[in-house]
């Protein structure tokens, strides 16, 4: 889903080097189309090779979102030798957020081998581990969905050998979100698809594993509701550190609160590395002003817990984090500090990057994000419409550190002028090596920045979409869950979405060309 280093194999197409500052914008019609088709196809034969079946899940400091490796042994791994006629056995569905609402790209679905068990996910907060710590050593079949979700795992084995006649296993996966079904047959050599909706991440820890996400809330933003809208299930949040749920609340400036005595961000969220360390990933909403009460120490537990594997995203304000302290010398981006109002009236467009940041090259991850979010209904001829926009980022070419992921078309007027809506850099910046990193990488953590407020903030959203806390005071928010607003996910939310699954998904190189291990064939 963000700028970084090591995920599971997968489908990321062509890597490239040094730094550009153009995108797809900036090319001619027919260059961009040739580039979008090239690189897509790259894509697609990448997703392709990992659904051939069997072979372990490794580690690599390249490749897609949580990938398989491909453990074909084959010459033809599209043909199945039990198929007289030269045919295929295969299984292909959608895989869906937990509301059942959005397709998700990059998922992870295999059929476990019964002699490797699925590790343990253990709810020990970020670490900076290999993708192989969350997989089984070796898995029978496995595929990767693509931009509109669908996945085809190739050479199914049928169901009589794997469970006795009881069904298939089938697992979907990405991080820490891990659900399991059982298909109750599979025919051979021909597909079987999955009947729609029957196959997504789960809402809650009684259907399956969830990462811990901490949330500090803001009274320009209520990035806190937002996994409510995706579907996780209400009982899954909670005050604080508590082990009671997965969703974690801490109020921010101006923010909501749960039902109970809900702790201060300053006081227990990121007043330490290890209270930071807890959550895998951890979501700051903007409070309407510089962030609050953040001391030379916070910032420095902050890089430390990003730097360790733990997963960020700051909304706006909360730049206030990277332009000084231990990021401020890092050159992330040109920053213009103060409100930097566009326009909150009006939306404007703006452009997913599909080119790298670094060479110029074909952004694997940023083709399939635009096509995903077009796919999903969320693109405007092509474009983004961006509400409550601010302009206190701008990501060149000199910023070699950082991914831009989204940014103001050219005809948005100043302050908005060249700014940059998203952008990424990975932990630790510049050529330092994580403590326990994998041998194959330097990186560990990711962090995401938004300088657009997903929401309008307490009491405001944009026109004909139900408000989250709609009695609030401007820049006081109410009670969540129970006052986040229930409709459909905007655009912008819909951004957010695809960014959250990233960061709970193991890291991976942009640009990267998956690594493919086999199996030796069989004799």
């Amino acid at each position: 889903m963000i700028g970084g280093t090591v995920r599971c194999g997968g489908s990321a197409p062509p890597s490239g080097d040094g730094r550009a500052p153009a995108d797809a914008a900036d090319i001619p019609d027919a260059a961009d189309a040739t580039l979008r088709a090239d690189a897509m196809g790259a894509v697609d034969a990448s997703i392709a090779d990992s659904a051939a079946d069997g072979g372990a899940l490794e580690s690599s400091d390249d490749g897609g979102r949580d990938a398989p490796v491909d453990g074909g042994g084959n010459s033809d791994a599209s043909v199945d030798p039990r198929c007289a006629d030269g045919g295929t056995t295969t299984i292909s569905g959608v895989v869906y957020d937990p509301a059942m609402m959005d397709p998700l790209y990059g998922i992870t679905v295999f059929i476990p081998d019964p002699d490797s068990p699925l590790p343990t996910l253990a709810r020990t907060g970020a670490s900076c581990g290999a993708c192989s710590d969350f997989y089984p050593a070796t898995v029978n079949a496995s595929a990767l969905t693509d931009a509109t979700g669908h996945f085809t795992i190739s050479m199914s084995p049928d169901g009589q050998p794997v469970l006795a006649g009881n069904g298939i296993p089938l697992v979907v996966q990405t991080g820490k979100w891990r659900m399991q079904f059982t298909i109750p047959n599979v025919d051979t050599c021909v597909d079987n698809p999955q009947p729609d909706k029957s196959l997504h991440l789960p809402s809650n820890s009684s259907e399956g594993d969830m990462p811990d996400i901490a949330i500090s809330t803001g009274g320009a933003d209520s990035l806190e509701c937002l996994p409510l809208r995706i579907g996780v299930d209400p009982l899954e949040y909670t005050a604080g550190a508590s082990s009671q749920g997965h969703i974690h609340i801490f109020q921010g400036a101006g923010g909501a609160t749960t039902s109970q005595s809900t702790p201060q961000s300053y006081q227990s969220l990121w007043d330490s590395t290890a209270d930071l360390q807890a959550s895998d990933v951890v979501l700051l909403s903007c409070e309407g002003s510089e962030t609050s009460n953040v001391t030379s120490a916070n910032k420095q537990s902050l890089s430390d817990y990003a730097s360790a594997g733990g997963r960020v995203f700051a909304s706006h304000m909360h730049y206030a984090w990277f332009n000084s302290g231990p990021f401020g010398s890092d050159n992330l981006a040109q920053w213009t500090p103060g409100a930097e109002l566009v326009d909150d009236s009006r939306s404007f467009p703006g452009n997913v990057t599909t080119l790298l940041n670094v060479g110029g090259t074909p952004f694997p991850e940023g083709l399939a994000f635009a096509s995903w979010l077009d796919a999903g209904g969320a693109l405007t001829n092509g474009q983004l419409p961006i509400w409550f926009a601010r302009g206190n980022a701008v990501v060149t070419s000199a910023n070699v550190p950082s991914q831009p992921w989204i940014t103001f078309d050219n005809t948005v007027p100043a302050p908005g002028t060249n700014g940059t809506q998203y952008f990424s850099f990975d932990t630790p910046v510049g050529d330092a090596a994580a403590a326990g990193a994998p041998a194959d990488t330097k990186k560990c953590g990711r962090i995401a920045y938004s300088d657009l407020h997903v929401g309008g903030g307490p009491g405001r959203s944009e026109p004909n979409v139900p408000a989250d806390y709609p009695m609030a005071l401007d820049n006081q928010g109410g009670t969540v869950p129970d006052q986040c607003a229930m409709h459909p996910l905007t655009p912008q939310e819909k951004v957010l979405e695809f960014m959250l699954f990233d960061l709970s998904s193991c890291l991976q190189s942009i640009g990267g060309l998956p690594q493919i291990v086999t199996r030796p064939a069989p004799p």
